[in-house]
């Protein structure tokens, strides 16, 4: 009888004792330079990599950074928060791989901040895919962070970041800076039957071949995006392209600056691709605005067109 109630005791005593998976994680937890992934990523005993701190954060939990470091490659599959604002630079330096991959539910909101995303690649290597690649989400906002040198002979990669989801996605970028990519700046390029929802503030695409493209080609059912208050410059091909597909392809631009590319602004696809540009600066440029297939580029005759090659819009409507 006290060998039986002895070993109840002390399985209640072990089951008291075990924690669960759920308790193991934290709603906040620690990344640092020197941190170790065996540890439980507190402020105290910080983890080494981001991909050791988001299996011990609770979902709609928060990773912070401690100080400088290299923090990693990471997929995504629940609400995270992961922010790094202060003095640290929180680096995630990849090669021949995607910086992030986002592949959450519908349900899940994803906020990254403060980082700087190394593709580690020039004009002529064919190192990495992608900065942030999306999949899945129903909202990722990305703020504060430097995405560069992401380089790919494919036309599909190579991105600064590449919104390619399944479902109804918004996305959000601000205060930005995206450069030196082999392909496009921001790629939104939905799949089949999918929406995007995208707008992009205060942000700077330069020295890609595109600054910002509305991509239908993948059978998006719809694609809207605004530009504000943003720059695209120094860009081998459009600084601002919509190229519509099954569906429409919608692009506002207001309150920017379209200079040193190509074609500061061009449409393809259909007449279902539709660009709206006002209060904008467009210098610099070989041609100033570019349309093909139908599509439609329209000023509301209010931004500022001088210095281009060719000064002479073709032939867009002007909207008051």
């Amino acid at each position: 009888m006290k060998f039986l109630l002895a070993l109840a005791l002390g399985v209640a005593g072990a089951c008291l004792l075990a924690p669960s998976a759920a308790s193991a994680q934290a709603s906040r937890t620690w990344v640092s330079g020197v941190g170790d992934d065996a540890n439980p990523c507190s402020r105290t005993a910080p983890c080494k990599t981001f991909a050791g701190a988001i299996s011990k954060t609770v979902a709609a939990g928060e990773i912070d950074c401690i100080d400088p470091g290299g923090f990693g490659a990471l997929t995504i599959t629940k609400s995270i928060a992961i922010k790094c604002d202060y003095d640290a630079e929180a680096g995630v330096l990849v090669s021949g791989t995607n910086g992030f991959v986002v592949q959450g539910s519908a349900t899940d909101i994803i906020w990254i901040s403060g980082l700087d995303f190394e593709g580690l690649g020039a004009a002529s290597q064919n190192l990495s895919l992608n900065g942030i690649k999306i999949i899945s989400a129903a909202m990722v906002t990305v703020s504060d962070c430097t995405i560069r040198g992401f380089t790919n002979g494919n036309t599909t990669d190579g991105n600064g970041i590449f919104l390619s989801n399944t479902g109804t996605t918004k996305l959000f970028v601000d205060n930005t800076l995206i450069g030196d990519n082999s392909n496009v700046g921001v790629e939104v390029k939905p799949g089949g039957g999918a929406t995007a929802n995208v707008e992009i503030y205060n942000t700077r695409s330069t020295n890609n071949t595109t600054g910002y493209r509305a991509n239908g080609t993948g059978g998006a059912a719809a694609i809207t995006m605004g530009v504000i208050n943003s720059e695209a410059s120094h860009n081998g091909g459009a600084g601002v392209n919509s190229t519509s597909g099954a569906g429409p392809a919608t692009v506002t631009i207001a309150h920017s600056s379209l200079s040193f590319n190509n074609v500061a602004v061009a449409g393809g696809g259909s007449a279902t691709s539709n660009l709206r540009v006002g209060y904008s600066l467009i210098t610099g440029n070989n041609a100033v605005f570019g349309a093909s297939g139908g599509a439609n580029v329209f000023t509301y005759g209010n931004n500022e067109i001088d210095g281009n090659v060719n000064n002479t819009p073709p032939g867009p409507t002007n909207l008051h």
